[in-house]
């Protein structure tokens, strides 16, 4: 029986049936991704290439046994990608389309700056990320296009 077929027996939403099988250990832990994706992501953005290939990142280093050969493949060549090219991974919600995010915009590679963390694949300053959430004016960190 769906979430939504229970919402509706009991006249509540599916919000309100999922937490009550959340409280009550009914249901799967969803996996936390946040080292890779600590922005609040739109929804039209989640499946840009970057945000796919952190979450398939993040999967991979927490043992995740389940990733197909063929993605672990596609991430492996992404991967490859960002450190030949030295960039990291930006997200900045209203960031037009770009070359990291051609069809929704929001995330865009960044090259990497002296002060960003070698290991590192993405920058986040959670005081500009909070600002952007909050309405105030966007400010790119570099340009998307050329990393400049």
């Amino acid at each position: 029986m769906s979430y939504e077929q229970i919402a509706e027996m009991y006249g509540v939403t599916k919000g309100a049936v999922y937490w009550q099988l959340r409280d009550s250990g009914q249901t799967k832990k969803r996996p936390d991704h946040k080292r890779y994706l600590p922005w609040t992501v739109k929804a039209e953005h989640a499946h840009a290439r970057p945000a796919m290939m952190l979450r398939l990142l993040s999967r991979q280093e927490s043992g995740d046994t389940t990733i197909p050969d063929v993605k672990a493949r596609m991430l492996a060549k992404w991967l490859g990608e960002v450190r030949k090219a030295d960039v990291v991974v930006c997200y900045d919600r209203s960031m037009p389309p770009n070359p990291a995010s051609p069809n929704t915009g929001g995330f865009y590679y960044s090259k990497r700056r002296p002060e960003d963390d070698a290991k590192s694949l993405i920058r986040f300053n959670p005081k500009e990320s909070e600002a952007t959430q909050a309405g105030g004016a966007s400010k790119a960190l570099d340009s998307p296009t050329t990393g400049q």
